[in-house]
């Protein structure tokens, strides 16, 4: 159990989804004693999210990361995020120094591809499985997980499943009574069934 306060830093690229970013932005944000946030780009230009809002990072690719939680978003643009050679290079150098790296949706295609979930379990989102189960190398996809944890590195499904994971890093990290209280205090309805993802079945895998 760590106690002591971490960063948060959120990759965001141009087209990521709003609430893959903004859900653990929100969950972590809520415990300031024990997270401190920030984002970045490759640049440190602005960046617009798929629903047309423009986010401003505080760091580039050039900055140094604190060890802290890698978050990565998923939304449209990750179809060219994914084969960017800057973004895939900076993850494989500071992705391994992270305590926690997660992924949501299709940003788990981010991860694949720069070779962080090699030989191991994860999930996406079941709607665009297809795509992004073409990068990595004998990557065991789970087509009914909300989230998956796998060492250090979590992934979880779709869009609000970024909530899910950031409630569960939190309950793994400082208690589940911690996590249940934030769930508690923003109304939220925490999905806490790792292996349950209720929304699977829209998705079904051809």
């Amino acid at each position: 159990m760590m106690l002591e306060q971490q960063t948060v830093t959120v990759l965001l690229f141009e087209q990521f989804e709003l609430l893959d970013a903004l859900g653990p932005l929100h969950m972590f944000g809520l415990l300031p004693e024990h997270y401190q946030l920030q984002i970045i780009t490759t640049n440190g230009q602005h960046v617009t999210s798929t629903q047309g809002i423009n986010m401003q990072p505080t760091l580039n690719f050039n900055d140094t990361i604190k060890a802290g939680i890698l978050v990565i978003p998923g939304g449209a643009g990750v179809r060219f995020a994914a084969h960017n050679k800057d973004i895939l290079t900076w993850l494989k150098q500071v992705a391994p120094q992270q305590h926690i790296v997660c992924s949501t949706s299709t940003g788990a295609a981010l991860l694949a591809n720069a070779g962080l979930l090699d030989n191991s379990n994860a999930t996406t989102t079941q709607k665009n499985l297809d795509w992004v189960s073409q990068f990595g190398s004998n990557i065991q996809w789970q087509t009914s997980a909300r989230w998956v944890r796998n060492g250090n590195i979590f992934t979880a499904s779709g869009c609000s499943a970024s909530i899910d994971m950031s409630l569960a890093i939190i309950g793994y990290q400082h208690g589940d009574s911690l996590a249940r209280r934030i769930a508690a205090d923003t109304e939220y309805l925490w999905l806490n069934d790792p292996n349950d993802d209720p929304f699977a079945p829209l998705h079904l895998v051809k």
